[in-house]
């Protein structure tokens, strides 16, 4: 009995002096929460815009050597990337970078009174340095575009689940665009800076690290440039001035949070 009695209060005053380990997990994230709302996160992704530039919303003045041109318009789709920086649930600032194509075809609008204008030139110059060649009076020219836009949204989240980190948003978004055209065939024109703005509504909706943006986009696109070398008097002779709009473009992006 003695030996039963000294073994427990050996026991005992072991575990009395042994130390305690205590683990704090009062500054561990929460798997769950209440109270707590997902939270937008820095994202970047490919953006695609299906751009159809249209005849009714193009203004321009073609001009070669004074005389008055017709064009065209045909374009590609707007490819690129797009990434969003939020600052809160309500505000943040989106920036695209892209490529965009565009085909211009132009013609003289009196085609038998400007070759015959022309053949005068090939016998004036006797064939050398011809001011006006027949390329001039009726062809294509292929522009290959790099655009920036950058601005701000601002939207409305409709539900944004902490705990199975999933977010649906509405979204307006605007902003200004600036580019370098560059001109793939020859060109007689100098390669112009292009100005713009755009903007925009959508639908927002996150899972986890993972975003999908989608809505519709209208824009505005303007350049305007002149002859490396004029041949006409007056500077003007030689323009082509270029200013589009776009309405109601569906775009879509696809992106995933850095951090």
């Amino acid at each position: 009995m003695r030996k039963l009695l000294l073994a427990v209060t050996l026991s005992s005053a072991a575990v009395a002096m042994a130390d305690t380990v205590y683990i704090d997990n009062s500054m561990a994230a929460a798997t769950r929460s209440d109270t707590e709302k997902y939270e937008e996160r820095v994202s970047v992704g490919p953006y695609v815009e299906f751009m159809n530039v249209k005849a009714d919303n193009v203004n321009y003045s073609y001009k070669v050597n004074n005389r008055k041109y017709d064009i065209t318009v045909d374009n590609t789709y707007l490819y690129g990337a797009a990434g969003n920086l939020p600052l809160n649930d309500w505000f943040g600032f989106y920036a695209i970078a892209a490529y965009q194509y565009l085909g211009i075809h132009y013609e003289d609008r009196d085609l038998e009174r400007a070759y015959k204008a022309q053949e005068a030139l090939e016998i004036e110059y006797d064939g050398w340095n011809v001011p006006v060649e027949v390329s001039d009076i009726k062809g294509r020219h292929q522009m290959h575009i790099v655009l920036i836009q950058f601005g701000f949204d601002v939207g409305v989240p409709l539900v944004a689940s902490y705990n199975y980190q999933f977010m649906t948003k509405l979204f307006l978004a605007g902003g200004v665009i600036t580019g370098k055209t560059f001109f793939q065939n020859d060109s007689k024109y100098l390669a112009p800076a292009l100005w713009g703005y755009g903007y925009s509504a959508g639908l927002r909706i996150a899972f986890h690290a993972v975003t999908l943006s989608g809505g519709v986009r209208n824009s505005h696109e303007y350049f305007h440039t002149y002859y490396e070398r004029p041949i006409s008097d007056n500077k003007d002779g030689d323009e082509f001035m270029l200013d589009f709009d776009t309405y109601f473009q569906p775009f879509v992006n696809l992106s995933i949070a850095l951090f």
